[in-house]
């Protein structure tokens, strides 16, 4: 058979084709994700993710490259260095499940760490106050319980059984980058064990009425150092940041629930941390 006079050039150019697809950077996948992680903001911060059908939603997250979503999470901090959340919280602690959640009023700052923490009414410890300040002692919190033990303020260990009392993590991590840092570092453990990174699961859930793209990861068998056995993460279609996350054991007994109901970026003072403070109650 006689080849074509174009033949070895149409060789010529598939290999070099395949000689540049192999020494592409390294860093080709990760400025794509981090591509379409930023398209996704711009989404959610035009409303168009908000305005699209489930099955919009839906298809939009399944196509996503996996390393999008944690650079997509990473992104939606960006703006809540400083913030107030309003949180619930449910959590496997040393005398049971709490089943009745506490619900907090949080004022975050970031850098440096500083935190002021109010329980509200209706809730288990509701009055209580404390507050975090890492320029004036970074091992402990200034606080006060609620109702009518509500008597003098004082100063207690953030690891100590007070603190232990509430929550199996300190004041430190009550923003959302505690969070956030959870599942980045699961998905870094997932890449360099070479496992799986896209999430089991996507659907849709509603979370008091509020549409969310629920993302489940299950840890694979023999992956080392995983916070949790299976983790679910509710996506706010509103907002480029997390509406609830929920974790289970290795047994499927849910281990946690962290329910940011509503999270505003802010500026703060001095005053907002200092228990001198008039509004508050120390």
């Amino acid at each position: 058979m006689k080849r074509s006079p174009l033949f070895p050039r149409f060789l010529s150019n598939l290999v070099m084709a395949g000689a540049m697809l192999l020494s592409a950077p390294a860093g080709a996948q990760v400025i794509s994700a981090s591509a379409e992680a930023e398209a996704l903001v711009q989404k959610i911060k035009s409303g168009a993710l908000l305005a699209m059908s489930d099955e919009q939603v839906l298809k939009t997250f399944s196509q996503l490259d996996p390393q999008a979503i944690p650079s997509y999470l990473e992104l939606g901090l960006k703006s809540l260095d400083e913030c107030e959340i309003w949180m619930k919280r449910q959590e496997r602690l040393s005398s049971g499940w709490t089943r009745q959640p506490f619900v907090t009023y949080i004022k975050y700052r970031h850098q440096p760490r500083q935190v002021y923490v109010q329980w509200l009414k209706d809730s288990p410890k509701a009055g209580q106050e404390i507050i975090y300040d890492e320029t004036k002692r970074k091992d402990a919190s200034y606080g006060h319980l609620g109702g009518f033990f509500n008597v003098t303020s004082m100063w207690t260990s953030i690891d100590g059984a007070m603190a232990k009392g509430n929550s199996n993590h300190t004041v430190r991590d009550l923003g959302m980058q505690s969070v956030v840092g959870i599942l980045v570092d699961s998905n870094r453990r997932r890449l360099k064990e070479g496992l799986p990174t896209a999430p089991n699961q996507i659907e849709i859930a509603r979370i008091n009425g509020e549409r969310t793209a629920a993302l489940t990861w299950v840890t694979p068998p023999g992956m080392t150092g995983s916070y949790a056995a299976k983790s679910k993460v509710y996506v706010n279609l509103a907002q480029p940041w997390i509406r609830m996350i929920e974790s289970w054991d290795e047994h499927g007994e849910m281990n946690e629930r962290v329910s940011f109901d509503k999270v505003l970026p802010a500026t703060f003072t001095d005053a907002d941390f200092d228990p001198e403070n008039s509004s508050y109650g120390f």
